[in-house]
């Protein structure tokens, strides 16, 4: 998969994540590497081995987010 053709650019090689840091207990917005998303998470095929393989708690919510939007499948 490769997450520059699902993924809008809010800055260049930068995508929008609501959960990109946690503070006092809540999520931060803010942005993640399209590259990173890439180069991690590219060589699966499915939303389901994405999440089963995401390495943070941050990551498995963006990942479901993605789905619940409609933009992973």
């Amino acid at each position: 998969m490769n997450f520059y053709d699902i993924l809008e650019e809010e800055t260049e090689g930068m995508a929008k994540n609501p959960y990109a840091a946690k503070s006092n207990g809540e999520w931060i917005e803010g942005l993640i590497s399209i590259d990173f998303l890439n180069e991690f998470y590219g060589k699966y095929e499915t939303y389901e081995d994405i999440v089963a393989n995401s390495m943070t708690e941050g990551h498995k919510l963006y990942f479901e987010w993605l789905k619940e939007k409609g933009i992973l499948n």
